[in-house]
């Protein structure tokens, strides 16, 4: 519910017209843009949009998880075949790598889904209606972009999306290095030479920091990729991108680079707190678990060897690149 309102608040503080124009700068702050929108819309308001994004959001994890899960034992199968042993770590780079192949497969096949959400999303945002008087529903935002561009139309905004999956890698890298630094300083500081295991607390603040840094870098590609799928018929000819590259050229010569960081504010609050909440968890998860297997693997008999339980690195890695 959380990250819903921050989303319903962002694009009130992008505050871009249909025509993808700056209508004004605002400079108010995410708990002001809360009340706005409640006071606007009452408490609906900040869910708009809900439906077409829980339906997106489930669809991509299904997909994305089994394409990972597919080509991880696959990358297993092969890693194995290689080395001529039974051990299913295959290191950090092979599982990054089928991570971001699993991403790349999992934007092919669902951007279509994304591209509805989002125009649905727009639709609302404008307050557009139906000859009944209710928002555009799924078939028809389906027929409104095939009518515009054919079957290709449900892939505008594939190409940032595809840049999007580096997003995981490069909040993986800022992660790595936080992590490091701050076990080089421990263990300079402790009299055992030791570096302590990072807390919770820890996991939690480098979590933020590492997703901050990748956010930072990466949503202009984001930002690129919503005007693009939002256009629609209410957006003017001479507003139209024919493509990223000149979507990418004409933000830049009309709004400059703060139009490529619109709405960021309330995206970086979100994608912070999510991914924070599940680095911490996801520690204390994989913690726990193999305390739980050495304990077991302590009481059953040798003759029965526990199977490997996926590494840290690779849980890591696992993370789709929308969080």
């Amino acid at each position: 519910m959380t990250v819903t309102t921050l989303q319903a608040t962002r694009s009130k503080q992008a505050d871009v017209d249909p025509n993808g124009a700056l209508a004004h700068k605002r400079k108010a702050g995410t708990l002001t843009d809360i009340a706005e929108v409640i006071q606007e819309s009452g408490w609906r308001g900040l869910f708009n949009g809900l439906q077409p994004s829980l339906v997106g959001t489930a669809v991509s994890q299904g997909v994305y998880f089994y394409l990972y899960s597919v080509l991880r034992q696959l990358a297993i199968a092969r890693h194995q075949r290689r080395t001529r042993t039974s051990s299913q770590d295959m290191g950090i780079g092979p599982s990054l790598l089928v991570a971001l192949l699993a991403g790349c497969g999992n934007v092919l096949l669902t951007n279509p889904i994304w591209s509805v959400a989002t125009r649905m999303q727009a639709h609302r945002k404008r307050g557009d209606t139906d000859d009944a008087g209710l928002p555009p529903g799924v078939l028809t935002v389906c027929r409104e972009i095939y009518q515009e561009g054919g079957v290709q139309a449900f892939w505008k905004g594939v190409l940032p999306s595809l840049v999007m999956v580096s997003n995981p890698s490069v909040n993986y890298m800022f992660f790595e290095y936080l992590t490091a630094r701050l076990a080089d300083w421990r263990r300079a500081e402790s009299a055992t030479g030791k570096a302590p295991r990072a807390s919770p607390g820890d996991v939690f603040f480098l979590s933020a920091a590492a997703k901050l840094g990748a956010t930072v870098l990466t949503y202009p590609i984001l930002m690129v990729k919503t005007r693009l799928q939002s256009e629609g018929k209410h957006t003017t000819a001479d507003r139209r991108y024919n493509g990223s590259v000149d979507a990418v050229t004409r933000i830049w010569q009309t709004e400059g680079l703060p139009g490529f960081y619109k709405g960021m504010r309330t995206k970086i609050v979100q994608s912070i707190l999510a991914a924070a909440l599940l680095m911490a968890i996801k520690e204390e998860i994989s913690s726990a678990s193999h305390v739980i297997l050495a304990k077991s693997a302590a009481v059953l008999p040798a003759a029965l060897p526990l199977a490997a339980a996926p590494t840290p690195n690779e849980l890591i890695s696992e993370a789709p690149a929308d969080i």
